[in-house]
């Protein structure tokens, strides 16, 4: 028996770092100094301030903590970047490995291939293309682990332990203390959970569907209470810090309402039809396509079906709701339940194949997760390239501007110590060349919320930011429109720069 379980142990190990192996892997890219817009604001207000003014004010109080303490032992901040990718691969990698565990318990495959089924179906759950954005910014660590925290709590959902509902209510407020938006994955890994459950359990239905939907109510109670813990301490924090920062959509009547609907559904369009252009054109919905057909052809119960078509609309409610509720934009990482349903299909048409002796069928099912596996996996690692190609082209329109201040300083006499700009007539999100993949690869001398820090790190100066002076703008901007960088959209006036954003 000892030994026996010695050998459990040690299979589960390995599975581990086979796991933690294949995510380093994937993710390599991560692991060299790279920036997000929020990494040349870390490096212009400092590990002290950067929380101060950003992480209280939305109520991220974990991330907080440690963006001070990296202050307090004075780490470096590329040390700081890299560090924190390591330990979020280290959680991503954790979830997987729990997520996994779980499912196949569940199931309780006897073959080989359909433990490593599972395993490749709960990759593609959990280390998803809108995941990429938990490892992008300086707190990249502290985001991971809410992701790993929502699989926790499903975790002491299905093992039961005394006072499982006040345990998960703890791991959930740890989870939306670390980032808000990484609580919508919980739910749809709850109904997902169940769903596996009621395919494998011989139970009657009605018994079945009971326990279902009485859980489910009171984890949404759970879910509820742990939100409106978050946004009082939002407020709390916003209050005490004086802050005029609203994020919160007020639609004051039917009319913004109507137009607020019209944004929304253009951002539903380029989250769920384009992927926010990390994957092929309206891949989710020919998985989903597939997935149905694959449910009929196993002769799916049609309760099973209807539960599945609910945790799809489950899964979009939860990311449209909040686009009513809160100013957001279109942004994979709170978005993160409409890329699950690819991984979360796969592992519901398991479970299902484990019940009906199809054999046409389950290899089909198996070549459709190898097949999903390696686009996804694909994907994962361009889309990250894509980041540092971005980055460098981001590196070398800084050197150019420091080269200009410089020369500019030389032939005048004069010191740049302040900073002004304007964007032209068609500002461009992301530069020529470079995949518009949201906050990836977005143009951090672009961003309003980053430009000014973005050229403090570039030219080393702790410039002054200004308004843009009238005349020079009318003389010498009004009406011109560029598509790349050019050193004629920057003015130089006594002791100001002045630049164009294109």
């Amino acid at each position: 028996m000892l030994n026996k379980l010695k050998q459990v142990n040690k299979q589960n190990v390995l599975k581990y770092f086979i796991i933690l192996g294949i995510t380093t892997l994937f993710c390599q890219n991560f692991l060299q100094m790279h920036y997000s817009s929020d990494t040349y604001v870390l490096y212009d207000l400092g590990y002290m301030q950067y929380p101060t003014q950003y992480f209280l004010l939305d109520g991220r109080l974990i991330s907080t903590i440690v963006c001070y303490l990296a202050g307090m032992v004075n780490i470096p901040i590329p040390a700081y970047i890299i560090g924190m990718d390591i330990i979020g691969i280290i959680f991503i990698a954790t979830a997987i490995y729990i997520i996994s565990k779980i499912i196949q318990d569940i199931i309780e495959p006897q073959k080989n291939i359909l433990k490593l089924m599972i395993l490749a179906s709960s990759f593609i759950l959990i280390l998803n293309q809108f995941t990429l954005e938990y490892l992008l910014f300086p707190e990249s660590a502290v985001m991971c682990l809410g992701v790993l925290l929502n699989v926790i709590a499903v975790k002491l959902m299905i093992t039961k332990p005394r006072y499982r509902y006040i345990k998960i209510f703890f791991v959930l407020l740890g989870a939306v203390f670390c980032y808000q938006g990484v609580l919508n994955m919980f739910p749809v890994l709850a109904i997902l959970i169940y769903i596996v459950k009621q395919i494998v359990d011989k139970r009657e239905y009605k018994i079945k569907e009971k326990e279902f939907f009485t859980e489910m109510i009171k984890l949404a109670i759970i879910v509820i209470v742990v939100l409106a813990i978050c946004m009082v301490a939002i407020q709390v924090g916003t209050k005490l810090l004086n802050s005029n920062q609203d994020r919160m959509m007020h639609l004051v009547d039917m009319e913004a309402v109507a137009l607020r609907g019209e944004t929304v559904t253009e951002y539903l369009d380029e989250l769920w039809n384009k992927t926010m252009h990390m994957l092929p054109d309206n891949i989710n919905t020919i998985v989903l396509i597939i997935s149905f057909i694959t449910m009929f052809v196993l002769k799916t119960k049609k309760e099973i079906i209807m539960q599945y078509i609910l945790f799809i609309i489950v899964s979009f409610i939860i990311c449209i709701v909040p686009m009513f509720i809160f100013n957001t934009g279109i942004c994979g990482r709170v978005n993160e339940p409409l890329t699950m349903l690819w991984g979360a299909s796969l592992i519901i048409l398991l479970a299902q194949s484990t019940i009906v002796n199809k054999e046409k069928t389950t290899k089909f099912i198996y070549s459709f997760i190898i097949i999903s596996f390696i686009i996804n996996n694909i994907f994962i690692m361009q889309n990250i390239t894509e980041h540092i190609a971005s980055n460098r082209v981001e590196e070398n329109m800084g050197k150019t501007i420091k080269y200009a201040i410089e020369r500019y300083e030389q032939q005048t006499g004069n010191t740049i110590t302040k900073f002004a700009y304007c964007y032209d007539q068609n500002p461009q999100q992301y530069a020529v060349g470079i995949k518009p993949i949201g906050s990836l690869t977005e143009r951090k001398l672009a961003c309003s919320w980053s430009i000014s820090e973005a050229i403090n790190f570039y030219c080393d100066r702790k410039l002054d930011k200004v308004r843009i002076s009238t005349q020079v703008y009318s003389e010498k901007m009004i009406y011109k429109d560029y598509k790349e960088f050019s050193e004629e959209q920057l003015v130089f006036d006594g002791d100001t720069l002045y630049m164009l954003v294109y």
